[in-house]
């Protein structure tokens, strides 16, 4: 790790000042000015898997890096011509982005911004836990923008079995920036867990983060030359210092993760986030691995990751499901848990070119019982092409020591106004060694505050109350790290983290815009008159800062009346009414959300619904119309042509307008125009004929002068089209 240079040093001052808005400018990895050379017609195609080697900006110490990232490329070189090189000032996001889609290898030296951090008392995923770069506009070292995790899971597809090699960034391997104070092994061990969640999300299924360049060195030229687990190469690097601490990473249960302090406390510039069986065979196979696409081949299941073998016993170690599968595309997939009968006992769907599978052990809440089972995931692709795995699981029960946690959940409810929460955690038998710092704290609610455990209940020593206050709108996860109490016979536990459920804080009430009025089509006026109720559908948009919105209340107000409740505990964002010409309206609507907060009335304005029949004089006419009487037409009479290019125009005020016509075997088409602009061509054919049928309709964001032009296209054989009247809400 190397130590922070003058400027550096500024800039973490500045942050200090103004955590939200600068992110810390440690002294980590940035590369030289090297962009991948342009490759001529004539230039060989690159071969064999493909390496990216990126240095971001960072300041004084970015030709260090640069020279750094040289003598990794030139490792790699030595097995592959697939080498692209993006150093700062060229190493920015979108280049970045681009070069790295399918790479096997991928190798970041730059500044590491992770969490936790002194600088975001929360989770920051836009910025943090990723990569710092070059500005889009940047010329220079000094040049810098964060990418978080949430953009590389979102915008990068690594190769099939890739690997991730982060060299020199702080907080990626546990560290602190130099300087600052060591962190906790429980920090350390949230820090790597971070740090690695976004590249495995994009399809990396190891991600190694060191201060040295020689393991970087090291681990590639082991995945060229070796077969071997990712985890032996690493627990094999020359610049391994003795101190091996495994743990259960929180975000990725299905991997296995390691730290290797300097000392058992000190020092963490070393560590593997890793799936069991990555292996350097596997890496360079995956190469050869294409992407697949829903226009082409069926997809492929690349990797299922996880133990298979659930040992139910409160220890924190494979207590529960936990497969991360990687499919070849997008798909839309199913998992479904079955007993040895074949009986569904858990079925779980999704997207994604991943799948998280999870489940309890658990059958109606009850244990589920010791035996085999198989959890069969399935993916299609948008084209229809499937693919299809089994996976064993095998269920035991082993005798739970005093050390498990019987339960650790909270006694709030999930969702939440109020920002004291409590948990209750219960030990199989009494234990000693219980504070608040062996706890970790994740979710993205500010000002929590975690006060000291409490015992409490019948069960001595082994039943705690813990509590935090001060908690503010966001969500609070708490968990307990492995290995921080011990039993009366100093057996040391729990052997894995324990995890309590997310509690959403909302005190913030949901907010709904202003309902708009969509005139139905596909609907009839249910008679002639000219005074007919109006097929009207209302909609809003509803927003809550928390949990989400759980239902709506809808008034109305007519001709100026009061409000009254029309409909209450709605939960679709829309209802079915009908408004009658001649009368005003006001609409308005308030959310509640799962949290129990009820949301202020929207605004609401006053709409004038009406019938604009044919015979209106402000229409404008062009080509041969015919005037027709019919008692079955709106107000009794309708304008009909048969000749191709004959239009009417209607100009109006208002905001909402549909079109009314007559539905015959014998009718055509008919263009509409909006302000001049085609919007649709609508058939008016049906096999028997249907009065005043809404057939377009319109809504606009506001109130305003519109122009709706009807042209009539001359079908051969029907060319008849036929005008009744107009809807508009004013």
């Amino acid at each position: 790790m190397r130590h922070r240079t003058p400027i550096a040093i500024a800039l973490a001052a500045i942050v200090a000042l103004a955590p939200l808005f600068v992110a810390p400018a440690f002294a980590a990895s940035s590369p030289a000015h090297a962009a991948p050379a342009a490759a001529t017609s004539g230039d060989p195609a690159p071969t064999g898997p493909k390496v990216v080697i990126v240095v971001g900006a960072t300041e004084g110490t970015t030709a260090s890096y640069r020279a750094d990232a040289d003598t990794i490329a030139a490792e790699a070189l030595k097995y592959t011509s697939n080498v692209i090189k993006l150093y700062s000032p060229n190493a920015k996001w979108a280049q970045v982005k681009a070069a790295a889609q399918g790479a096997s290898i991928f190798v970041y030296l730059g500044h590491g911004y992770g969490y936790p951090s002194p600088y975001r008392a929360v989770l920051s995923p836009d910025v943090q836990d990723g990569l710092g770069l070059n500005t889009p506009t940047g010329t220079t070292d000094n040049d810098k923008k964060y990418y978080g995790e949430q953009l590389i899971a979102s915008d990068i597809r690594f190769a099939r079995d890739a690997i991730v090699l982060l060299n020199h960034l702080c907080y990626s391997a546990g560290s602190s920036e130099s300087g600052d104070p060591e962190p906790t092994v429980g920090v350390a061990r949230e820090r790597v867990d971070n740090f690695a969640s976004g590249f495995i999300r994009a399809g990396a299924r190891t991600v190694i983060a060191q201060s040295w360049t020689s393991g970087v060195i090291y681990a590639i030229r082991s995945i060229f030359t070796t077969d071997k687990s990712m985890l032996d190469v690493w627990e094999a690097a020359p610049n391994k210092q003795g101190h091996v601490q495994p743990f259960v990473p929180v975000r990725n249960p299905a991997f296995e993760a390691r730290l290797d302090p300097d000392t058992a406390t000190t020092g963490y510039h070393r560590s593997i986030v890793s799936a069991t069986g990555h292996t350097t065979t596997s890496i360079r196979d995956g190469a050869a691995a294409a992407p697949t696409s829903a226009t082409a081949t069926p997809p492929e299941i690349w990797s299922v990751d996880g133990s298979t073998a659930l040992t139910r016993n409160f220890d924190g170690l494979n207590d529960r499901l936990n497969l991360l599968a990687r499919f070849s595309e997008t798909v839309t997939w199913t998992a479904k848990v079955r007993n040895a009968g074949g009986d569904t006992v858990r079925t779980q769907t999704g997207s994604g070119h991943q799948a998280a599978v999870s489940w309890n052990a658990t059958l109606d809440g009850d244990p589920a019982p010791d035996g085999d089972y198989t959890v069969t995931l399935t993916g299609t692709d948008g084209a229809g092409g499937s693919v299809d795995t089994t996976v064993p699981v095998t269920v035991t029960h082993p005798a739970t020591p005093s050390t498990g946690v019987l339960t650790f959940e909270p006694t709030t409810p999930l969702q939440t106004t109020v920002g004291t929460i409590r948990y209750s955690l219960v030990f199989a038998g009494p234990i000693a060694g219980l504070t608040k710092s062996d706890f970790t704290r994740t979710g993205n609610a500010p000002k929590c505050v975690l006060g000291t455990p409490a015992l409490a209940g019948a069960m001595t020593g082994a039943e705690y109350t813990l509590t935090f206050t001060g908690c503010t709108s966001g969500t609070v996860g708490l968990y307990l790290n492995a290995g921080q109490i011990r039993d009366a016979a100093f057996a040391v536990g729990p052997a894995g983290p324990a995890i309590a459920a997310t509690v959403i804080v909302d005190s913030s009430p949901p907010k709904v815009a202003t309902a708009r009025p969509t005139l139905r089509p596909a609907l009839a006026l249910a008679s002639p008159s000219t005074t007919e109720k109006l097929p009207t559908k209302l909609t809003w948009v509803g927003t809550d800062l928390g949990g989400g919105i759980a239902s709506y209340d809808v008034q109305r107000s007519l001709d100026g009346g009061t409000f009254k409740t029309i409909i209450s505990g709605r939960t679709a964002a829309y209802i079915y009414t009908a408004m009658v010409p001649g009368h005003s309206y006001r609409y308005r609507v308030r959310a509640r959300d799962g949290s129990g907060n009820v949301g202020p009335w929207s605004p609401s304005y006053t709409w004038y619904p009406g019938l604009t029949q044919q015979s209106k004089s402000g229409l404008s006419w062009t080509g041969a119309w015919i005037s027709a009487g019919d008692a079955q037409n709106s107000g009794g009479s309708a304008k009909r042509t048969v000749a191709a290019g004959a239009s009417v125009s209607y100009t109006f005020s208002g905001r909402a307008i549909a079109w009314v016509t007559t539905l015959r075997p014998d009718a055509g088409a008919v263009q509409v125009w909006l302000d001049g602009v085609l919007k649709a061509t609508v058939d008016t054919r049906a096999d028997a004929t249907i009065y005043r049928q809404a057939v377009y309709s319109k809504t606009y964001s506001s109130y305003g002068t519109h122009t709706i032009k009807l042209v009539s296209v001359g079908t051969a054989d029907r060319p008849l089209v036929t005008v009744d009247a107009f809807e508009v809400v004013r």
